[in-house]
């Protein structure tokens, strides 16, 4: 359920604050939200990389079959690609990896500041 939830703040956090900041500013937020939850390292990598990952894929996804714009595949033929999916896709993957290393490197933070058990 904790998983579930973090994976829930992350993406709205994406999803509300994406517009509005920018992409370094977002992942230091996120960086923040996962050194306040304080999981396994993997969770919260896995966290973070979802959470943003399903925001930058929907968002284009969404927006690109409301306005039934010819743009996405216009940006990826002069990319060299066959179409806009596949843009949208290195797309998700960077939030993926941006976010997750994000969400990770919050996560270590978050636990310099744990106390720990002195007995070796």
């Amino acid at each position: 359920m904790k998983f579930i939830v973090h994976v829930l703040i992350i993406a709205l956090l994406a999803y509300l604050l994406g517009s509005f900041v920018p992409y370094y500013l977002l992942m230091i937020l996120i960086g923040g939200v996962s050194a306040w939850f304080r999981g396994s390292a993997f969770l919260a990598f896995i966290a973070g990389a979802l959470g943003v990952a399903i925001v930058w894929i929907l968002a284009p996804l969404i927006i690109w079959s409301v306005s039934g714009s010819d743009l996405p595949d216009k940006f990826s033929q002069i990319m060299g690609f066959s179409n806009g999916t596949i843009l949208v896709g290195i797309t998700g993957l960077l939030g993926f990896l941006i976010g997750g290393s994000s969400s990770l490197t919050g996560n270590f933070f978050g636990k310099l500041f744990m106390e720990r058990d002195s007995n070796y």
